[in-house]
């Protein structure tokens, strides 16, 4: 069963959750396990306080017109909705391989939801968002954790 009502209030919520996934186990309804997820997710949660990684000039090309001529709102559709469409294409070096032990995986993602927590820098501009505030960031990385963490539902 797919967690569709999964939304995150806060950062610590999605802790929780990753490590109630690990503890109890799960019933995955997607592609990917528990690691894969925390890895993918620990990336995107990195990547605007470190930098995105490099694109092809003709993938940064189409996302800077979707950018220009749509960013903004899908931005707010996808924070109000709390999901993107499933397969969409994403960095492949954000696509990790399965791993049974997922300890580093959820470790990883603790360690880059603290350090989003605490950071008072610079944020880099989204590929596809433009810039965000520190408060839309967060709200877009709840988005996110909740839009993959849905497939993962743990075991009573």
């Amino acid at each position: 069963m797919i967690r569709t009502e999964l939304r995150f209030q806060t950062l610590d919520e999605i802790k929780s959750d990753i490590e109630t996934l690990q503890r109890t186990g799960y019933s995955a309804h997607g592609k990917w396990d528990l690691s894969q997820i925390c890895e993918h997710l620990a990336d995107w949660m990195t990547y605007p306080l470190d930098g995105f990684p490099p694109m092809p000039w003709f993938v940064r090309a189409m996302i800077g017109v979707m950018r220009t001529l749509r960013g903004k709102a899908l931005y707010r559709q996808f924070v109000a909705s709390q999901r993107m469409a499933n397969n969409a294409p994403t960095a492949p070096q954000s696509v990790h391989s399965p791993n049974a032990d997922a300890s580093p995986s959820v470790q990883r993602l603790v360690q880059a939801i603290e350090r989003l927590k605490s950071h008072r820098g610079d944020i880099h501009p989204s590929p596809l968002f433009g810039a965000l505030s520190k408060d839309e960031l967060v709200a877009l990385q709840m988005a996110h954790c909740a839009h993959h963490l849905r497939f993962l539902a743990p075991n009573n």
